[in-house]
């Protein structure tokens, strides 16, 4: 029976099932034999968004009238972004779309759930990438207040319906984070609240890396980013830490990895 449940989501753009790999070779190096004790579960959202964007880019390029260069960069943007404009978006334009990420969320907390033989009190740590930290972030926001994906629920298990809800969320890691992207230009920026006093927000960012921002000036009230510990690195190989392909390498950086290792450490002890 596993003891902890190490949650994961990718950041923007294709994204293959096994894109946490690294991220899992790097930190069962470290904790050895604890880790047969931790249930990964990776939160792939991806394909909820790809089959529109890869028909989108099928009717553009395929349309003799259109004069496209730069084509992989436009697909990287196409893909990309599109991504994080589509969940936002889909908010209020198409909320079937939306609770369609948030329910492989929770989906990949009920299976950690289950895993670690349904015990409501299993810490969990997630591991969140760029957009997969908005992801997230909106996923707790609903969790707190009880939203549709919450409130639609079979009600049973008020263990899992807690699990679910975060309450034993104990570790919240973002890397390369970008809300501030989708709410710098809001006249209030609200965070959800901390799940528990137990649990920590360390956000890495490499000052290299646009896509990546520190969070606590988010906070307009000091009541809900507060909480969060910014951590500037330098994320990535001697060919990418020092320019925005620095973006990619958070997940393999030992500045990420072995604090990461030590909290799982922790908390399996």
């Amino acid at each position: 029976m596993k003891k902890l449940v190490l949650l994961t989501l990718h950041g923007m753009g294709v994204t293959k099932p096994g894109y946490a790999l690294d991220l899992q070779a790097g930190l069962s190096k470290r904790l050895g034999g604890l880790w047969s004790d931790v249930s990964v579960q990776s939160v792939l959202y991806a394909p909820v968004f790809q089959g529109n964007e890869d028909k989108l880019w099928s009717d553009l390029a395929g349309e003799p009238r259109n004069d496209l260069d730069s084509t992989a960069l436009r697909k990287f943007f196409l893909f990309g972004f599109a991504d994080a404009a589509a969940f936002e978006r889909s908010v209020h334009a198409e909320p079937a779309t939306y609770l369609a990420v948030q329910a492989r969320v929770r989906a990949a907390l009920e299976a950690g759930y289950l895993e670690c033989g349904s015990r409501p009190d299993t810490p969990v740590v997630v591991v969140a990438h760029s957009l997969g930290g908005q992801v997230f972030s909106s996923y707790a926001w609903d969790a707190e207040h009880g939203r549709q994906l919450f409130a639609d629920a079979p009600k049973g298990d008020a263990g899992l319906e807690q699990f679910v809800r975060l309450k034993s969320l104990r570790h919240l890691v973002t890397t390369g984070c970008n809300i501030p992207i989708f709410t710098a230009g809001l006249s209030r920026r609200v965070n959800f609240q901390r799940p528990s006093p137990q649990t920590v927000w360390d956000n890495y960012y490499d000052p290299d890396d646009v896509l990546g921002w520190p969070l606590r000036q988010l906070d307009m009230d000091h009541r809900t980013y507060h909480w969060v510990d910014d951590r500037p690195i330098s994320s990535g190989s001697i060919l990418t830490g020092w320019n925005p392909a620095s973006h990619s390498g958070y997940w393999t950086d030992k500045d990420v990895l072995d604090p990461v290792a030590r909290s799982l450490r922790q908390l399996l002890a």
